[in-house]
């Protein structure tokens, strides 16, 4: 432990946010107890929903076919899922855990359908009901509470195909408990998605369950309170991950669906969406993926399928996000998106990495640049490796990283002043930035990125401006992390290599008179799943005064 850090993090939080979660873990035990299962959550009532949300989201017909056969993959990692199944998931992460109570598979086996699968799942729910009846961690945290309660009322017509009376009662009376202990155990401490999906799930149980009327109009007052704060004007999720702004915003279309039918306008929530669909569009490559920033993966394609054909259609993506802090460029078939902002809000570290100024790139649907992913929230010997800056493609100083990651969530030290811009002009697209994320050391980084007007190369300059002299000798490096699918050999000169990628597109990467390697890296396209990859790697000593790298990538017989 490291007090002086722990009181780095702390510094950034909000009084009442600290207060809020000492007090939440204060009344865990009573939450547990037999006393408030039985004075304050009761039998719960069986009267059935007077409607049901509408399934907006594909389920994985194979993955409902597994789960038929006894086993279910979640993030990446398969377990036993006979009768009657493990729910403790003995040897699997939290996180894995989480995923499993969540109950969204259910959408998997809806999408088998017939009764077989209806069968299995009445059964898989009959024995969660049994062996959780009180609420206790993890399966009654709010967080799994909260994606629980929506699954059950979005596939209840599904489950109900085939049930009898008695199942029915004890599916409605566990889902009137679980809604009312939603209601007192609501994220405020911990806010950002996971606020977010409380509300949803509030929203839902007001709108489908008699008896929470309540809840419908205190939720949707709150959900539109907490979106005025999360959703920056440019449309950005204030999270800064492009993973939780696809979340955030199929909650949010979710929501509308939800509220179609309401006698009350919601044009807050119309234009909220509008303006986060358009942030989305700028977070994707030349895949259609989404960029690997933040506690990010590429996404699901069914998924990103579905979310464009709800909001109508593909939307074009803006040049910048500037309050959200990120900068796009897109010349013919290149894409090159600059992460040029502060890491996260000041009080929700929990997804930050310390990425200022990383940068991918595509050309056409081809990763060349990337970043190296997530892999893992309780991995120990990944997680703030891959949260640390030499695993993103920018500049490290003494493989020090820019932003203090430790735990699982936290962050202490950070950049204060990240700087973003992007201009066009008769040469091609310019981005750039800077960020004094190594001030301790009296140096700030500045970095721009030129992507010609072709597409067919892309330059990049990075500045190590020395605001102070210091004796210590400092190494900078600049990393390219290589997509998987990139081969790459040495050149003619030892400041080059040539890279070769699928379909025999062939670039070349130069720093003209640096000393420029190939190392290994991973890559950890979505949870669970990694794979070995390349980096390229220019090392630079710190000059007296301010030192410089210029480096660039061409296509071959590009300019």
């Amino acid at each position: 432990m490291s007090p002086l850090r722990d009181l780095r993090t702390l510094a950034y939080l909000r009084p009442e946010q600290i207060v809020r979660r000492l007090w939440t873990r204060a009344l865990r035990p009573w939450y547990a107890s037999a006393l408030y299962d039985r004075f304050v959550l009761g039998a719960g009532s069986v009267a059935a929903p007077r409607h049901l949300p509408p399934a907006l989201w594909p389920g994985d017909g194979e993955s409902g076919r597994r789960i038929l056969d006894g086993r279910i993959r979640l993030v990446g990692q398969e377990h036993p899922f006979s009768l009657p199944p493990d729910w403790g998931a003995r040897g699997r992460s939290l996180l894995w855990r989480f995923n499993l109570h969540y109950f969204e598979w259910l959408g998997d086996l809806a999408a088998v359908g017939g009764d077989v699968a209806g069968q299995r799942a009445r059964a898989l729910i009959n024995d969660w009901i049994e062996n959780h009846p009180r609420p206790r961690l993890p399966a009654w945290h709010p967080y799994p509470l909260s994606v629980r309660l929506y699954a059950w009322m979005r596939h209840a017509q599904f489950v109900f195909d085939g049930a009898d009376d008695s199942f029915r009662e004890r599916f409605f009376a566990s889902l009137d408990r679980q809604a009312r202990h939603l209601a007192r155990v609501v994220e405020w401490d911990v806010g950002g998605n996971h606020l977010i999906k409380n509300l949803k799930a509030l929203v839902a149980a007001g709108h489908c369950l008699a008896g929470h009327e309540q809840h419908a109009r205190w939720a949707t007052g709150a959900l539109r309170d907490a979106l005025e704060v999360q959703v920056l004007r440019d449309g950005g999720h204030y999270e800064r991950s492009p993973s939780y702004h696809l979340q955030v915003l199929c909650d949010l279309v979710d929501v509308r669906a939800l509220l179609a039918g309401d006698d009350h306008a919601h044009a807050w929530l119309d234009e909220t969406i509008s303006r986060m669909a358009a942030a989305l569009a700028a977070f994707r490559l030349g895949d259609g993926g989404l960029a690997l920033f933040n506690d990010g993966d590429v996404g699901d394609a069914s998924v990103l399928e579905a979310i464009e054909h709800h909001l109508g259609g593909h939307s074009d993506p803006p040049p910048v996000l500037s309050q959200t802090g990120y900068a796009r460029m897109q010349r013919a078939e290149a894409i090159v998106i600059m992460d040029a902002g502060r890491c996260c809000p000041d009080d929700l570290p929990a997804h930050a990495h310390a990425d200022t100024l990383a940068f991918e790139f595509s050309s056409g649907p081809q990763r060349i640049v990337v970043n190296c992913g997530t892999y893992a929230y309780q991995d120990p010997s990944w997680r703030n490796r891959l949260r640390g800056t030499a695993a993103h493609s920018t500049v490290g100083i003494d493989e020090d990283d820019s932003a203090e990651v430790y735990g699982t969530f936290r962050l202490g030290r950070r950049p204060r002043e990240v700087v973003c811009e992007r201009t066009d002009d008769e040469a091609g697209a310019c981005a750039g930035g800077s960020h004094d994320g190594y001030g301790r050391y009296g140096l700030v980084h500045h970095r721009r990125l030129l992507l010609a007007d072709d597409g067919r190369r892309l330059a990049g300059v990075d500045r190590i401006e020395r605001l102070r002299q210091d004796h210590a000798r400092r190494l900078a490096a600049a990393r390219f992390h290589l997509h998987p699918d990139v081969t790459v050999v040495p050149g003619d000169r030892d400041d080059e290599l040539q890279l070769s990628l699928p379909g025999q597109g062939h670039w070349s990467f130069a720093a003209p008179g640096e000393s420029v390697r190939v190392a290994e890296s991973v890559y950890a396209p979505h949870w669970g799943e990694m794979c070995a990859s390349r980096q390229i790697v220019v090392e630079k000593p710190l000059e007296k005064n301010d030192t410089i790298l210029e480096w660039e990538f061409v296509e071959k017989g590009g300019g």
